[in-house]
């Protein structure tokens, strides 16, 4: 953590001009991007390294955007917002866009994630088996004797968050974000310190592909899913966040038709799941190719008209 400190004190503490000069001399503007580690959307070491969705995707705009300079910034999405309600420059690349997070950030459509299946993830054969095959967050919650856990400030989607809210009106199930993000939680889970907590199953499947031989975590659907979601690039709401978000955008919409960029949204996914997607990813480029799709205010836009659905 100490290395993710020192990082952020040379970003923060610096103006927002990079050092590295474009072609005609200019300097780049510095664009800190959060990271964490999160397989498949991050992956900060291994052999893999740099190759996850995410990853992939910053890579290809940062080649495309010439006058930008990406830097790595480890932070995860509830630490994130914190530096957007600082004012601090910040964009995270994997987003899900919340009513609150909209208040900080200005966003444009980055990826496309199918399918946005949440699994219950647990160490306990026992909480299973009590459970009926596709079980809803509110039918776990509502059973006293399991202690769920959830990140404060994590999104999982509208649906998801509005069951939190509810339930911690009436016990405490939120724990404060750690500086080394998602994976603590799974850890949470492995030694029984909470029964269970939910995440993408794609998620959990990489964890314990990396923790193998160690048992490996259990996992059932919940119902509170989704066929697909829509993953932004957000930065902060401020002049500086909103020249990378309507720059982004613009690249994007050129980029969508492309195989490159088609490639890394797909990366990560098995044969199976791609063709039962096909469709729905489809659509999901011909949208990002037509036009704006971001919530930067139509006037600063260089042309057409702006979509965020």
């Amino acid at each position: 953590m100490a290395i993710a400190l020192m990082t952020a004190l040379m970003i923060f503490g610096e103006p927002l001009r990079a050092q590295t000069p474009t072609i005609s001399g200019e300097p780049r503007v510095s664009v800190p991007w959060a990271v964490m580690d999160w397989e498949p959307f991050y992956i900060l070491k291994g052999p893999n390294a740099q190759m996850g969705r995410a990853d992939r995707l910053k890579k290809i705009l940062a080649e495309h955007m010439r006058n930008y300079q990406f830097t790595d910034l480890y932070a995860d999405m509830p630490h994130t917002l914190d530096l957007w309600k600082k004012n601090k420059n910040v964009c995270a690349g994997a987003a899900l866009k919340t009513p609150e997070r909209e208040k900080w950030a200005y966003f444009t459509a980055l990826s496309y994630q199918v399918p946005h299946r949440y699994v219950v993830l647990t160490a306990r054969a026992d909480l299973l088996s009590d459970l009926p095959k596709e079980p809803s967050l509110k039918l776990l919650l509502a059973r006293a004797k399991w202690k769920g856990v959830f990140v404060k400030n994590r999104s999982y989607g509208a649906d998801i968050d509005n069951i939190l809210m509810m339930a911690a009106k009436k016990s405490p199930i939120f724990i404060e974000p750690t500086p080394e993000g998602y994976v603590p939680v799974m850890r949470m889970i492995e030694k029984g310190r909470y029964d269970y907590a939910i995440e993408y199953e794609s998620v959990v499947r990489a964890f314990n592909d990396r923790n193998y031989p160690q048992k490996p975590l259990l996992m059932k659907y919940i119902k509170e899913s989704h066929p697909a979601v829509t993953f932004y690039l957000a930065c902060t709401k401020n002049d500086w966040g909103r020249d990378v978000v309507v720059k982004a955008d613009e690249t994007l919409q050129s980029l969508a038709p492309t195989r490159g960029y088609q490639a890394a949204v797909e990366s990560w996914l098995d044969a199976e799941t791609l063709k039962d997607n096909k469709k729905i990813l489809d659509e999901f480029y011909l949208k990002r190719a037509k036009g704006p799709w971001t919530t930067v205010p139509e006037k600063t836009l260089s042309g057409g008209s702006p979509s965020d659905q």
